[in-house]
């Protein structure tokens, strides 16, 4: 069972593809609920079997279009930028009713158990960042050699953890695995798309919510002003 958005925008990007000059050669999915193992398993299977270059990871709750297929694949390069990922939104925590939305793209924390969201998120920059979620992120082939003589043996993707409160997912993981193998990552923040959870998460929500932050911060200060006079 997927998200009928996600199945519908996978589907027809991959038949839009030929129209804005993306060559998709096939999918792959990988299915359960371990994700770093399969994760792990994708990987290795795109590594050792497949004959492309390049794969686009995509989870199931994100919805791809054409233009953000196309906006990944035109800027992406096997050598400046080998790994390049578009952007989601996804909530940690809440305001009220409402869900924090902040995007899953990000720098290194003050600790090892810590990360940094790239907000306020520029607007339609490719940009160079740490970490990443895994749900939209497109590599060339050239990160496997990197990463085997790096870490050889060893799963991208394992989950660390020092407590409940402490932990490190298996996205971070893979993306540090990716910066101590010396592959740099980038993200294009033009190329945003829908996470579909309790309601879609994307742009607007994420724009709208934040102005109202602001909005009400101004006016609070204002008001404080107005008092202290």
């Amino acid at each position: 069972m997927v998200d009928g958005k996600f199945n519908e925008g996978l589907v027809y990007s991959i038949m839009m593809a030929p129209t804005v000059g993306v060559p998709v050669n096939n999918a792959i999915r990988v299915k359960g609920n371990q994700i770093a193992r399969q994760r792990m398993q994708l990987f290795d299977l795109w590594a050792d079997q497949a004959k492309t270059d390049w794969l686009l990871w995509v989870d199931s709750d994100v919805v791809l279009t054409k233009e953000v297929l196309k906006l990944l694949w035109e800027t992406a390069d096997k050598v400046s930028r080998p790994v390049v990922t578009g952007v989601y939104f996804i909530f940690k925590d809440h305001a009220g009713d409402l869900p924090v939305p902040m995007p899953a793209v990000f720098k290194e924390g003050r600790s090892y158990y810590e990360i940094e969201y790239l907000h306020p998120l520029p607007e339609n920059k490719i940009v160079e960042i740490d970490h990443a979620g895994m749900g939209l992120v497109l590599m060339h082939k050239s990160v496997v050699e990197s990463l085997r003589t790096a870490h050889p043996n060893q799963n991208f993707f394992h989950e660390e953890d020092k407590s409940m409160t402490e932990f490190v997912g298996e996205d971070i993981v893979f993306f540090r695995k990716l910066k101590q193998a010396g592959v740099k990552v980038h993200a294009h923040t033009g190329a945003l798309v829908k996470h579909m959870k309790i309601f879609p998460f994307d742009i607007s929500y994420y724009s709208l919510f934040w102005a109202t932050v602001q909005r009400e911060a101004e006016k609070k200060a204002a008001e404080e002003s107005n008092d202290t006079q």
